[in-house]
């Protein structure tokens, strides 16, 4: 699907948008050949956005506790689906504030406003 400049969506753009409909608790069909890496570094960028989104400490703990892990590499969009079902509504919530933000600043960074 084409954006308004014609222009196909970047895969940052498409993975956070498959995030932010992940947080929202849609079931998201990924398609096969994700790059591991891309993915890895938007999932990293979007939970370090969200730990200033979160309003508990413990919120900002377990966010922090799972950008450790994708620090280290062991993060993926489909992986999410599974995570967001242990985590409280705080921390779904400021993951997918700093995913929408993000998407923004892309949309932005490719003058998409």
């Amino acid at each position: 699907m084409a954006n308004a400049n014609n222009q196909s969506p970047s895969l940052e753009q498409y993975i956070l948008v498959a995030l932010i409909d992940i947080y929202r608790g849609l079931n998201v069909n990924l398609p096969v050949g994700l790059d591991p890496k891309v993915q890895n570094n938007v999932i990293r960028d979007v939970l370090s956005s969200a730990i200033s989104f979160a309003e508990k400490q413990e919120s900002m703990q377990t966010i922090s506790d799972e950008l450790f892990q994708c620090v280290r590499g062991n993060c993926q969009v489909k992986d999410q689906m599974a995570i967001i079902q242990k985590q409280s509504p705080d921390v779904i919530n400021a993951k997918m504030l700093a995913a929408a933000y993000l998407l923004k600043l892309e949309n932005k960074k490719m003058n998409l406003n």
